[in-house]
């Protein structure tokens, strides 16, 4: 009779324990290894996006739609909808934004910083994105993890927040700036490409177009 009180008292402490714990967080580098692996297992990957531009003080701006096209090591490309044509182009070193109703393109070299504010980190290896960025992560709703991203030199820009599925596919990106100013992209509708011609990233405007040096 004494082992069974005790027996059960074992099992009472072991259950009241074992509600009490808190569930395990998701590991950082492992939500960047998913990420990696979701945006280079396939030559390139297309997926639509909403942007909306929130500047610090001022209500948000109206939000631009479009597709993205990503493809590793570092090539990016915006097609933004709407009649202006417009469309914006990494091809590893520099951005080119062209807007066919103006007739004109600015092209530009990116610094580090300015780089950082574009979706690559999806492309990189978790050390790399490690090296720069203090990482933590964490459980959001439906399932996601939500993964929070600090420069560790106090670079550009202040902070990035991720939020990925189980699988590594990004839905949610925000990006926000020393000033205050938040950019945020929701994405859906991926889907795995052939390898894009270096064309579709170097962006060659048509004739009479005005090219400006950024």
């Amino acid at each position: 009779m004494r082992a069974t009180r005790l027996l059960r008292s074992a099992l009472l402490l072991l259950a009241l324990a074992g509600a009490g714990a808190a569930p395990a967080q998701p590991d950082a580098r492992a939500v960047l290894a998913k990420v990696s692996r979701a945006y280079t297992a396939s030559p390139s990957v297309s997926l639509t996006f909403v942007q909306q531009y929130a500047p610090a003080g001022f209500p948000d701006t109206t939000p631009e739609t479009g597709r993205l096209v990503l493809q590793a090591p570092d090539r990016l490309r915006f097609e933004y909808d709407g009649a202006e044509g417009k469309l914006f182009t990494f091809d590893g070193t520099a951005g080119r934004q062209y807007v066919a109703a103006d007739r004109q393109m600015v092209v530009r070299t990116l610094t580090p910083e300015e780089r950082q504010r574009l979706p690559l980190l999806f492309l990189e290896a978790p050390d790399r994105v490690l090296d720069r960025f203090a990482a933590t992560a964490a459980d959001a709703a439906n399932g996601l993890s939500e993964l929070t991203l600090v420069p560790k030199g106090g670079d550009e820009p202040r902070k990035v927040t991720l939020t990925a599925t189980a699988e590594g596919e990004v839905k949610r990106l925000v990006i926000l700036d020393r000033e205050g100013n938040r950019t945020t992209f929701t994405f859906t509708k991926k889907e795995s490409g052939p390898r894009r011609p270096a064309s579709d990233f170097t962006l060659v405007p048509p004739k009479g177009t005005k090219v400006v040096g950024g």
